[in-house]
């Protein structure tokens, strides 16, 4: 993305309608990569603009990637590679993208999980919405949490009870109301990020007999340097997936995480078509890194 805001600009600047996901990979209805998916919303923005098939993030973490994505900065530059950094050190906050736009007339505001970490707001924002944690109810028919570090189980909660669902009512709330300048919405979505809990009505769209695994190889790591095998840790969570046979428990999961993510998507192009701005308003779409 490339943002280039001058004074000799025309003075009806676009509005930006900001959308991070966490953790969304391929499985994308557009794309043509998991034929199981329920992509609709995603599928009808991807056919209204410009869909980019062969993106690439700048490094396979959360922390790192957003990072890079939001200063412009790659990660051998910033210096951070992993979750656990602070980021600041650097990258010069009014370096950031929502810093730049403010600087440049806009109004900015954002929601949810945007850089790493709950509420971390980072750079400028005229109003920030953090989102509302709460514990959420599994529902009575999952088996427990998950396996191993691989968290899922259906909920016995409303969509309204998902604070993805506060965030981007939040967001709704900014883009219906009328500004006096161009603005900067970040609905920064948790979804699809583990754990893979959504309300059970988002697991009933994907029956478990007809769930497809994911293209694998047997004996996959074969020719990787040990090194490479140490980091893929063949003895962790898919080891322990693959002992406990509920692989395809942990891919329908998945796909209601991913679906449900979807709904909150269609909330976003639902209000963006009522705004009084709809003409004026780049919509932008990106995952931080998908998953594996």
């Amino acid at each position: 993305m490339v943002f280039s805001l001058s004074a000799a600009e025309p003075a009806k600047k676009p509005n930006i309608l900001f959308i991070p996901i966490d953790d969304l990979n391929h499985w994308v209805g557009f794309l043509g990569r998991n034929n199981q998916t329920k992509t609709p919303n995603i599928d009808r923005l991807a056919k209204m603009g410009v869909a980019f098939s062969q993106a690439y993030c700048t490094a396979p973490s959360c922390n790192p990637s957003r990072a890079s994505l939001m200063s412009g900065l790659r990660p051998s530059t910033t210096g951070c590679y992993e979750n656990s950094q602070n980021w600041r050190p650097g990258i010069s906050e009014d370096k950031l993208l929502n810093s730049h736009l403010a600087k440049h007339g806009y109004l900015t505001f954002g929601a949810g999980k945007l850089y790493h970490g709950a509420g971390d707001r980072g750079g400028h924002f005229d109003d920030y919405f953090p989102g509302k944690g709460g514990a959420l109810k599994l529902h009575p028919s999952a088996k427990d949490d998950g396996v191993g570090g691989i968290k899922f189980a259906p909920l016995a909660v409303t969509d309204e009870d998902m604070p993805d669902h506060a965030v981007v009512s939040w967001c709704v709330e900014k883009m219906t109301r009328k500004h006096d300048k161009p603005w900067f919405i970040s609905a920064g979505l948790v979804k699809p990020h583990m754990p893979w809990n959504v309300p059970k009505k988002w697991f009933d769209l994907f029956p478990l007999e007809q769930i497809q695994l994911p293209p694998h190889i047997e004996g996959d790591l074969g020719d990787v340097p040990s090194a490479g095998v140490k980091i893929a840790r063949p003895s962790g969570d898919h080891a322990a997936m693959l002992k406990s046979g509920r692989w395809k428990e942990a891919v329908q999961a998945y796909l209601a995480t991913i679906a449900y993510c979807d709904y909150e998507v269609g909330r976003l192009i639902e209000a963006w078509e009522k705004s009084p701005e709809k003409d004026n308003t780049i919509i932008c779409l990106w995952s931080d890194h998908g998953w594996s």
